[in-house]
């Protein structure tokens, strides 16, 4: 058996690793033409349904880089108005030293990629597919073709693999957007206690949010050290800008931009904002579905985003890809069957879905469009 696997997100990745180590052929076709091409984001929160999924797919040697380019782990979640009075807060017991419950998404990708340098084809644009007899005939668009039994959709809230197998799936714009920062942990720089124990969140009452997450690494990547994930999160109207403005503002710009939304908050949430580094920063839209639908029984099939894209909430969407990953692979190396894992990935990933859309609605501006 042969599967293509279309995206080289943590998934996809994920799949790619479980059906290597149980000897089946596999390929990754990614769009990038690296893996540092795109800034998708910054600190992933692992679940334990994450962990497991994870603990099932990697070999040992991934599993263990994995492990040493984690996170220290937090044991926090908290809520905060805007002159950090606390409003709520959830504790939880610390993992132990090979616990991984969260990670930098670059330095995870990397650790996830080990020993697919034969299987991953970067700038590799998905076109579209045709069934052929028992198998799928691939279309790039660079005009090469590809052949494989399955096809595996790993690409994301936007999948053209789902486009064209389920036309009729709903992507919303939930009028959130957010833009990411990071702030280097440099010496003498004053940090709330809170925010290096893990996620806390800001909320101005009326739908602005800012979040803060550390990064304290276990083996801190060459390129960059601890930091702090920063997020500020509000519709057009409230962050003053125009999609159009928003997508085309220089890093810098878009920084200013949270420094003015904060110029009222705490001192220290401002001392923050100020230490970060501006071209590090970044927006994007936040999109999700409000339902899971299922396909058509064939060789093609949905993982991820590309089935049941949701709010970032929740911390959910790549703890539900790893769980999709781990399930599929059990289906494609005969522990079930394709039919059983779409089965549970709509209760689960519907689960998931709905979940997230309950706290955004408590926590943000959420307005589905």
């Amino acid at each position: 058996m042969k599967v293509a696997i279309v995206g080289a997100g943590i998934g996809g990745l994920a799949l790619a690793q479980g059906l290597l180590k149980a000897g089946i052929e596999v390929q990754v076709y990614e769009r990038d033409p690296s893996p540092a091409f795109r800034r998708q984001g910054y600190r992933i929160h692992i679940s334990p349904a994450g962990e497991e999924a994870l603990a099932a797919v990697l070999p040992a040697a991934v599993r263990r880089r994995v492990i040493e380019t984690a996170t220290r782990p937090g044991d926090l979640l908290a809520g905060f108005d805007t002159q950090l009075n606390k409003q709520f807060e959830q504790t939880f017991p610390i993992g132990g030293p090979d616990s991984v419950t969260s990670i930098d998404r670059y330095a995870f990708r990397r650790a996830m990629m080990t020993g697919l340098d034969e299987v991953i084809a970067f700038g590799k644009e998905f076109g579209a597919y045709d069934v052929a007899g028992d198998g799928v005939e691939i279309r790039f668009t660079d005009g090469t073709t590809e052949q494989a039994d399955v096809l595996v959709a790993a690409d994301g809230v936007g999948s053209r693999v789902r486009a064209q197998l389920l036309p009729e799936f709903e992507v919303h714009d939930s009028g959130i957007r957010c833009i990411y920062g990071k702030i280097p942990l440099t010496e003498g720089l004053s940090v709330p206690p809170e925010f290096l124990r893990g996620f806390c969140f800001l909320n101005d009452g009326a739908g602005v949010g800012a979040a803060f997450a550390p990064v304290l690494f276990r083996t801190p990547p060459e390129e960059y050290g601890d930091y702090l994930m920063a997020v500020m999160t509000g519709t057009e109207e409230q962050l003053g800008r125009t999609d159009d403005e928003l997508f085309t503002m220089p890093a810098e710009e878009l920084w200013a931009l949270v420094g003015k939304q904060v110029a009222d908050w705490s001192p220290a949430v401002r001392e923050l904002v100020a230490a970060a580094d501006a071209s590090a920063a970044f927006p994007i839209t936040l999109r999700t579905c409000t339902s899971v639908m299922p396909w058509p029984e064939g060789p093609v099939a949905l993982l991820g985003d590309a089935v049941h894209p949701m709010l970032p909430s929740a911390g959910a969407g790549a703890n539900t890809a790893l769980w999709d990953a781990a399930r599929l692979t059990d289906a494609l190396t005969g522990g079930s069957s394709l039919a059983s894992y779409q089965a549970d990935m709509l209760e689960h990933g519907m689960a998931a879905v709905t979940e997230s859309l309950e706290n955004g609605k408590r926590m943000i501006d959420l307005r589905l469009m």
